[in-house]
């Protein structure tokens, strides 16, 4: 995981925080699901940290197989 990199995973109805998690490997991985059930599928995440001054908010609104969606965003 990317050590410097951090994100919470809000609820997107309530933005209720329900976890952290510290984002995609080096090769764009998820280090907690490479299958089904996918845990952050339908959150929302929020960057706690920021890079050139950008911060991170995306909602997952789809998955690919041992693919964390925050390598395409800036994860």
């Amino acid at each position: 995981m990317n050590t410097y990199r951090s994100f919470v995973m809000l609820d997107p109805a309530t933005d209720e925080v329900l976890a952290e998690c510290g984002g995609p490997t080096v090769n764009g991985c998820c280090p907690v699901s490479d299958a089904p059930p996918y845990t952050c599928a339908g959150l929302h995440f929020v960057g706690t940290t920021e890079t050139d001054g950008h911060r991170v908010s995306i909602t997952v609104t789809s998955m690919q197989p041992g693919r964390c969606p925050l390598a395409v965003a800036g994860g």
